[in-house]
């Protein structure tokens, strides 16, 4: 608890980030590596502080450690895809974004192609032009059976 004053009551403030208290982070968030911050000081304010996640995860949690979680789709960071499979054309998709979980993002060929990589762009992307319904009838139509080479 802070505050002093003279020749009034003093306007005490308590920052939970850092006292030692029943409702304040005890090092909740500093030992999960995460930030703690109290957005409103005052003695009437307790337990609204709040523990982040740091970059390039996401997280915020209030009174309590964040679950921090990282879509290496969107993020940027040494693992995460940074574009590699937009700039192909490509899908990505981060089937676990725990932030534990790096290096498994999937880059997938855009319909009516076929194709997936872990990691990297998806290479080819194949069209079977022969999935194509009206490709598949024309030939059939004719008596014959389609082949995409």
């Amino acid at each position: 608890m802070n505050g002093t004053a003279t020749a009034q009551p003093a306007e005490c403030t308590i920052d939970e980030c850092v006292a030692s208290c029943a409702t304040c982070a005890n090092d909740t968030c500093s030992s999960q590596s995460q930030t703690c911050e109290d957005p409103d000081t005052s003695m009437h304010s307790t337990s609204d502080w709040t523990c982040t996640c740091p970059p390039p995860s996401t997280g915020v949690a209030i009174a309590n450690a964040a679950e921090c979680v990282i879509d290496e789709c969107v993020a940027t960071c040494p693992t995460c895809s940074q574009g590699t499979c937009s700039s192909e054309g490509q899908d990505c998709h981060d089937p676990n974004i725990a932030s534990t979980s790096t290096g498994d993002w999937i880059c997938t060929c855009p319909p009516p192609s076929s194709g997936f990589a872990t990691a990297k762009p998806a290479s080819p992307c194949v069209v079977d032009e022969c999935k194509n319904p009206d490709n598949e009838k024309k030939c059939a139509d004719a008596g014959q059976v389609c082949v995409d080479p």
